[in-house]
């Protein structure tokens, strides 16, 4: 059952990133929404949370430490949504809690990736 909600996350992500048309570059702020799921304020301050504590440090790093093998073929996207899952599935045990943690780690990741260590 995980694996599938897990599966479905990486689906609505990539699919969140085809209709956008723009590279995923990560963002910097909650969303009022992940996927169909709306974020209610607790939701938004999980999400946060997530983001500030996947942001610090590489994507090389937080792989490593979590132990997750990127493929050398996956986007920075999809690299950060496996690491964002592994880091957080044993963390969350209600559902909504934890897409809202994989959401806001991968952004975190991406962020981070693509941005440095900037804020906005």
């Amino acid at each position: 059952m995980t694996v599938l909600v897990l599966a479905g996350v990486l689906v609505l992500a990539l699919a969140a990133a085809a209709v956008a048309g723009d590279l995923d570059r990560g963002v910097s702020r909650p969303p009022s929404a992940v996927g169909t799921l709306r974020l209610n304020d607790d939701a938004k301050a999980i999400w946060m949370g997530e983001w500030v504590a996947c942001r610090h440090t590489t994507m090389r790093q937080l792989a490593r430490v979590i132990g997750v093998r990127i493929p050398a073929d996956r986007t920075p996207q999809v690299a950060a949504l496996m690491i964002a899952q592994k880091a957080e599935a044993p963390l969350w045990d209600a559902q909504n809690d934890l897409t809202t943690a994989i959401d806001g780690c991968r952004n975190g990741i991406l962020w981070r990736f693509y941005h440095g260590l900037a804020t906005h």
